[in-house]
């Protein structure tokens, strides 16, 4: 199978246990769940599939020569993800975005991949715990799989195949089991790039508006039995639907600011509602002559960055609807 992979480039995969797992149910679902939830909607170039990521991330981790066994564990790590992907944590106040973890080993163990994996002489129970792939999730500020494909993904969608992403994956080494940068001007460079995605698409107030919008008429959809739970771990689509198809004034009125027309300000003054995100930074460690060390250790200046971002993402946005007009938000 050739995979042609907007990050990656074209790689071929022949192993069977990878192919069958690629053609699984589990799998095959993501490509209906859009990473950027509900942005979608209103923001042009919002085309990352759960899907695409989730190959993504095994393509790095085999790029990184690691294990067929977290090659595996990273094309399943998203497969527990609710329609609208982290719009749901917006709507259970998840706020570490773990909402759809608690559910991973029900969605895996409850299809058909343990059969896939034992068939291939793997130990489906080694899937659920973190320490056994360490390449593949980390927590912050150290580069990860994860961490790195949704980067570089978001970064093409939204800009297209740049030089720069190819310099950065021509840096990402591994040393002593763990992912760094054997460049710290590289380093330094896409940590800041990091920084500004995070301000730009992830954590910008639009965007976070347009998440809490969803996220209300999924509630309210919830709260009156128009949706139940299991309807959340189905895909994009059906859930917009059924949404679309209640009928029901408050949901309608929430889905109709779901446009490219929405237009809102930050205003801790005058408010509609008050949302908040999770804080994404990264803070690589890298080559330093002959020692290792952070960004931030070899660059003070950017632990300045670091901490004025933190504290713009820890005030969180108080969206006032400009445009188009309705009434006060609920």
């Amino acid at each position: 199978m050739e995979i042609k992979d907007r990050v990656y480039g074209s790689i071929t995969i022949n192993e069977p246990v990878l192919l069958e797992l690629i053609n699984s149910k589990p799998l095959q679902r993501l490509k209906g769940i859009n990473q950027a939830g509900a942005s979608q909607y209103a923001i042009a170039n919002k085309t990352v599939t759960r899907y695409e990521h989730s190959l993504g991330v095994m393509l790095l981790l085999r790029k990184l020569s690691a294990s067929l066994e977290e090659q595996i564990a990273g094309l399943l790590h998203d497969t527990p993800h609710t329609a609208f992907s982290h719009v749901i944590d917006f709507v259970f106040k998840s706020e570490d975005h773990d909402f759809h973890e608690k559910f991973h080993e029900k969605i895996i163990m409850n299809s058909e991949v343990p059969a896939i994996l034992e068939k291939n002489g793997f130990i489906v129970s080694r899937l659920f715990e973190e320490k056994n792939f360490p390449l593949l999730e980390r927590t912050l500020p150290d580069l990860c799989a994860d961490r790195i494909d949704y980067s570089l993904r978001d970064m093409v969608a939204k800009d297209g195949y740049e030089e720069k992403i190819t310099i950065y994956l021509q840096h990402f080494i591994l040393f002593q089991n763990e992912i760094i940068i054997d460049d710290r001007f590289i380093a330094r460079r896409y940590a800041e790039d990091y920084l500004k995605m995070d301000e730009a698409v992830w954590s910008h107030p639009l965007e976070i508006a347009l998440f809490q919008i969803l996220a209300d008429a999924i509630r309210i959809a919830l709260q009156k039995g128009i949706l139940v739970e299991e309807d959340l771990f189905s895909h994009d689509a059906f859930v917009y639907e059924k949404l679309k198809d209640s009928k029901d004034r408050e949901i309608r009125k929430k889905l109709s600011l779901l446009s490219p027309k929405l237009a809102i300000a930050d205003d801790p003054k005058d408010y509609d509602f008050y949302a908040k995100n999770k804080l994404r930074y990264i803070n690589p460690k890298c080559y330093a002559g002959e020692s290792i060390k952070r960004v931030s250790e070899i660059f003070p200046d950017f632990q300045e960055l670091l901490n004025r971002h933190n504290k713009w993402v820890e005030r969180g946005n108080y969206i006032k609807i400009i445009s188009p007009k309705r009434d006060k938000m609920v």
